[in-house]
């Protein structure tokens, strides 16, 4: 999966776990990603705010419907480590 999929995997999941306001912080945040240019400070401001986001305190204490812990877990990995090699 690319970082946009990620994304959104991460954000339909939160919705579907009744975390819609984090659903809609990551999607508005991934969009200045997406779309801003590479040195922007925005963007660089964006993927640091994603990545503080990727830590098992923040959406990592999140109960996730129908996924296992370390699964949720893994998935969130995965999205820093896309974030740390867009940045």
């Amino acid at each position: 999966m690319n970082l946009e999929q990620i994304s959104e995997k991460i954000c339909n999941m939160l919705t579907a776990s009744s975390y819609f306001d984090e659903a809609n912080d990551i999607k508005k945040l991934m969009i200045k990603v997406l779309t801003l240019n590479r040195n922007d400070s925005d963007r660089v401001n964006a993927i640091d705010s994603l990545i503080s986001r990727c830590h098992p305190k923040w959406l990592g204490d999140y109960y996730i419907n129908n996924i296992t812990y370390k699964e949720w877990t893994d998935l969130i990995t995965q999205f820093k480590n896309k974030l740390n090699k867009v940045k």
